[in-house]
């Protein structure tokens, strides 16, 4: 089976849930005005240029960095709030997971899985004790667990029904976030992992010093996040689902390396193994959400054979909008 964006989105289970997008948008706007201006997340410069508005959120670019985030964004303590009561998190735990969770596991979580452990086996990282930071449903560990290389496995995850989920498929979990999470708790951690997670927070710089303070000497966190300056978002800008209300911060791979060093870390590997990008901007083209004269464009999307050779190009060169990074514990 050919893995496309419907199969974990899939387009009415996506259209029934936009009410539930729209309530979640106008809960955080109500807190607009206690919103705060914050530097890049990446370099900390405050030297910026106005990108564009979408649902009444503002996107700036760091003229340093490229990197681009909403500013100003919610605080942290609306935020944790925000998560809470969200009525499209709730949706999505109770249909859209469970509808696309065989998928998932086969398509995302079990290569994510086998993926990391030949970065562990690259690196020579020892594997007593791996931690996922972010679990949701728990899946990524319900894999990794099966594959019995690491001796332990830890969920980490903040929201109430998605650690319930967690433990319902026997993983030990605390239902806590990394920044409030007993150090005694997650001791001595030899790899971390965070999936989709750093996009959403209010200081990214914060959450991983607090890996960093958690991790066993040379041990290394591998996080994922959307690459802001990826094929899919640069072709289509505001219009791309990726950008929401959501992702505060979008990295890319100098950023993203700028970031890690300024927590400590050393940098082993960013790369962009994204393989939706071609087939996102094409659903998007064939429902009239996009459209381009542009040449190029047409002729890499007009046959199966392009678009497959387009997107291994993206992979290579780092160029795909799904961004991996692999940093050490100095």
């Amino acid at each position: 089976m050919k893995f496309t964006e419907n199969n974990i989105r899939p387009k009415k289970l996506i259209d029934k849930g936009k009410k539930y997008l729209k309530q979640d948008i106008i809960y955080l706007l109500n807190f607009k005005k206690k919103f705060v201006k914050v530097n890049c997340p990446a370099c900390k410069s405050n030297v910026k240029s106005f990108m564009f508005t979408k649902n009444d959120f503002n996107y700036v670019s760091c003229d340093r960095c490229k990197t681009f985030y909403i500013n100003p964004r919610p605080t942290e303590k609306i935020l944790n709030k925000f998560y809470d009561s969200s009525k499209l998190y709730d949706y999505w735990n109770n249909f859209i997971f469970p509808a696309t969770e065989k998928v998932r596991s086969k398509k995302i979580f079990l290569p994510r899985a086998l993926k990391i452990i030949q970065i562990v086996k690259k690196f020579k990282i020892k594997r007593n004790f791996i931690m996922d930071i972010g679990a949701g449903y728990g899946t990524f560990c319900q894999v990794i667990k099966g594959k019995k290389f690491f001796k332990k496995v830890i969920a980490l995850e903040p929201n109430k029904e998605g650690s319930k989920k967690c433990i319902e498929k026997k993983i030990y979990t605390l239902n806590a976030s990394i920044e409030k999470v007993k150090k005694k708790d997650i001791k001595d951690v030899n790899v971390a992992t965070s999936f989709e997670v750093i996009e959403h927070l209010f200081s990214p710089e914060k959450f991983l010093k607090k890996i960093y303070d958690s991790l066993s000497r040379k041990a290394i966190i591998v996080v994922t996040c959307p690459n802001g300056l990826g094929f899919d978002i640069s072709i289509l800008g505001k219009k791309s689902e990726a950008i929401d209300h959501e992702h505060l911060n979008y990295f890319n791979p100098s950023s993203i390396k700028i970031l890690m060093e300024r927590c400590g870390f050393n940098v082993l590997d960013v790369m962009t193994p994204g393989v939706l990008d071609i087939d996102i901007v094409n659903n998007k083209f064939n429902e009239k959400k996009f459209t381009t004269k542009n040449n190029f464009y047409l002729q890499i999307l007009s046959n199966k054979y392009t678009r497959n050779k387009f997107q291994n190009f993206l992979i290579k060169n780092k160029l795909s909008s799904n961004m991996w990074i692999v940093a050490q514990k100095k």
